[in-house]
């Protein structure tokens, strides 16, 4: 995999001399392709289709559940305690182990502690302090790098994502090079941004705009994406920081530049960015939520 390549060299040549921690933790970026590089590495040592492989497991977060709970961790406790069935090796992703409630931890740490020969876990995180000390200090941590813009477009390209040069430019620089992001929500980063741009300075916000954000299966994280990176390229405008523009932000940057110092546009970015959030998690009217801070940057 793009980006994995030299990852994938060290755990291989330890895996054939039988030197491969049973606890491995792959910590990077979310979105950048951690959990399939470990399907991936697992499948290459079991020779096999992890998903028809009784030796290979893989816990994910439930859609509705906020945490992996420790009910589900011990379900792999057994999986782990029992003989191969295939191979002589057996896998348990965990993914990601950021978000395993304190029980579920403790649960894991116990199997970390007493580890089956032949037994491997792989741990993913996008945030390594969120995994308890006692766990990160029992697993050996492979940091992937970020990637470079080349490796972004190579991944985007191989999904027959074919945006212009300014469009992968721009997704590079929303998605934090971060290619799941991209490849997802890449067409509509594009899209509503530009119509967000234009929208103020038309001094009008988007009908189009407004239908997607209600539609029911619409995701905010394109809205929040779109208003974290629009304050973030204004506020280094505003402060004469050398940025990069792909779109019409050079000219919304001056109409509004006028009407806003630089410590209001941190004041209005923090509250639109804490808006958005309690909008989120309450679940309230997206539309209303967008249209006010729409107001609010529009007519000062």
């Amino acid at each position: 995999m793009i980006g994995f390549e030299l990852i994938a060299q060290n755990l291989e040549r330890n895996f054939k001399a039988n030197k491969l921690h049973h606890g491995i933790i792959i910590a990077g970026k979310k979105g950048i392709g951690k959990a399939n590089f470990a399907k991936e590495f697992c499948q290459k040592i079991l020779q096999s289709n992890t998903q028809a492989n009784a030796d290979y497991r893989i816990v994910e977060k439930i859609d509705d559940k906020k945490s992996i709970g420790v009910d589900e961790i011990r379900k792999q406790s057994d999986f782990l305690n029992q003989t191969s069935a295939i191979s002589e090796h057996k896998f348990l992703i965990i993914d990601s182990a950021c978000e395993l409630t304190l029980q579920a931890s403790n649960s894991l740490l116990k199997t970390l502690e007493e580890p089956k020969k032949n037994n491997f876990l792989i741990l993913i995180t996008h945030n390594l302090s969120k995994i308890i000390p006692t766990i990160r200090s029992r697993c050996f941590i492979v940091k992937v790098p970020e990637f470079s813009f080349e490796q972004f477009v190579e991944i985007l390209q191989q999904n027959k994502i074919n945006n212009s040069e300014k469009e992968k430019l721009f997704l590079s620089q929303i998605c934090d090079n971060c290619p799941a992001l991209a490849i997802e929500f890449g067409l509509d980063l594009v899209r509503f941004y530009q119509l967000f741009l234009n929208s103020i300075l038309n001094q009008k916000i988007s009908e189009e705009l407004l239908k997607k954000v209600s539609e029911k299966n619409s995701s905010f994280i394109i809205f929040e994406k779109i208003l974290l990176h629009f304050f973030s390229q204004w506020l280094k405008s505003s402060n004469k920081i050398k940025v990069d523009f792909h779109f019409e932000e050079p000219e919304v940057f001056d109409f509004l530049s006028p009407k806003f110092s630089s410590a209001q546009i941190l004041n209005l970015a923090q509250e639109s960015l804490t808006s958005l959030e309690k909008t989120t998690i309450s679940h309230l009217d997206k539309k209303l939520n967008l249209t006010n801070i729409f107001n609010q940057i529009s007519y000062v």
